[in-house]
């Protein structure tokens, strides 16, 4: 267990600041959750090798501080999980926010599920709430309580720091807990945790375009099944996936297996992907 809270710590840049002894303590109950779940952290552990390394790219891609991929891990513990409030994915959009981010929600598709794309989204809420406080804590902060919610809160208090402003104990620890995260995630040594090696499966990606009635008939064929099809690509919800704007696509996951990489590729050159709207990437 944690013997002193570091004192160099920092979020996307900026110094994070301890004002009082609950801060302190804040930070050190998140520790505490994080690393008392030893079975669950190590589950957690091997799902940041598999997804961390791409949304960290997104961010990137973004400008948006890599920091902010620990947002998602407070959020889901990067599991596709529902909250009973109705959010949904590693991100846990509400299904109007995903709306308005950009990404598709309905009966067959819910890109809320979509890790990539949903990192997407967050980007653009991330720009969003830094271009209206003009820090990224305040902005990952804003990410728990809403835009609306830390705005009154600073409008109220007439504080400029976000450490200054007293807030609801969710709200209040948020950052602890990111930054809690970011800490065991980097040194788990330092915890003691001990996590084995995991051997990330090698994945490819297939463009869609035209319209797949039967998803499982189409992970047979492509040498996989139903169950790892949907594993890679939760966010397809039915049996089907319709192309529904003309000229519209969809980019779906599949594992790479050598014993059967030289038909996928007879087929790719033969014509077969092109005519069944598949394209390998």
């Amino acid at each position: 267990m944690i013997s002193k809270i570091p004192d160099d710590l920092f979020f996307a840049g900026e110094k994070v600041h301890f004002k009082d002894p609950e801060d302190y303590k804040r930070f050190y109950n998140e520790i505490k959750i994080n690393t008392s779940q030893n079975s669950s952290t190590r589950l957690l552990m091997k799902h940041t090798r598999i997804w961390l390394p791409q949304m960290a790219k997104i961010l990137k891609a973004n400008n948006i501080p890599e920091d902010f991929q620990y947002v998602a891990v407070a959020e889901s513990n990067l599991n596709n999980s529902v909250s009973p409030m109705g959010a949904a994915g590693f991100w846990q959009f509400q299904a109007p926010t995903a709306i308005e981010l950009g990404l598709e929600v309905n009966t067959e598709v819910d890109e809320r599920y979509h890790a990539m794309k949903a990192t997407q989204a967050a980007c653009k809420y991330f720009r969003q709430a830094h271009d209206l406080f003009g820090t990224w804590t305040s902005a990952a902060a804003s990410y728990n309580s809403g835009m609306n919610g830390l705005l009154q809160a600073f409008r109220k208090q007439s504080v400029s720091s976000f450490y200054d402003l007293d807030l609801n104990d969710e709200t209040a620890k948020y950052i602890y807990r990111i930054l809690s995260i970011k800490d065991l995630l980097k040194n788990p040594k330092k915890y003691g945790m001990k996590v084995k090696g995991h051997r990330v499966a090698k994945i490819r990606k297939i463009k869609i375009e035209k319209d797949i009635k039967d998803l499982t008939k189409f992970a047979i064929d492509n040498k996989t099944n139903i169950t790892t099809l949907k594993e890679l690509n939760p966010w397809l919800l039915k049996n089907s996936l319709t192309i529904k704007t003309p000229g519209a696509s969809y980019i779906l996951l599949l594992p790479v297996k050598e014993e059967f990489h030289s038909t996928l590729q007879k087929d790719s050159s033969s014509g077969i992907g092109h005519s069944s709207g598949i394209s390998t990437l």
